[in-house]
């Protein structure tokens, strides 16, 4: 019995420790804008979200606030601390916690009659600084429309603009 009980114990020495992987989530939070440009309000973009599968490729799809520092620019992580001071902007949020990667390619969004065709085309991967996106949106118009990231400079914390949708791709 000791001799069992000894074995027992030095294997489980000899074993490594495993530890459930931890990692921030991989999101994106889209601004939507309405025909004349002014953000959808959270109602509008409920509504809107409800139209969409539960899930686009491999990320899940919910209506939540983007914190604004004062120069709109700039936001706040939803774990910082001063997250609750910022100005707070209704957002279309992607987002994957489960395997701490993400990609998002295409997603058409109907408001008012319209479709809007959005090609993302963003990968998120295990080891990158800039996993929580903000993106602001063009005002909502008909046709397809593409993000272009070429020289944008994956900042941390900062506005990715509408300027960078390039329109009516086909």
């Amino acid at each position: 019995m000791r001799v069992a009980i000894a074995l027992t114990f030095l294997l489980l020495l000899l074993c490594k420790c495993t530890y459930a992987q931890s990692c921030n989530p991989a999101v994106v939070s889209y601004i939507v804008r309405d025909e004349k440009g002014q953000i959808l309000s959270r109602a509008d973009l409920d509504s809107l979200a409800k139209q969409l599968p539960e899930a686009i490729g491999d990320a899940g799809i919910l209506v939540n606030d983007v914190s604004f520092l004062a120069d709109k620019q700039t936001y706040y992580w939803p774990e910082d601390a001063k997250f609750d001071t910022g100005t707070k902007s209704p957002a279309l949020v992607f987002a994957n916690a489960g395997n701490c990667i993400m990609h998002l390619g295409e997603v058409t969004l109907t408001y008012h009659g319209k479709k809007m065709r959005l090609i993302f085309n963003i990968d998120i991967n295990r080891n990158q600084d800039d996993r929580r996106l903000v993106i602001d949106s063009l005002r909502f118009q008909e046709g397809t429309f593409q993000l272009d990231l070429t020289d944008w400079n994956h900042a941390r914390d900062k506005l990715i603009t509408a300027t960078h949708w390039k329109g009516n791709v086909r």
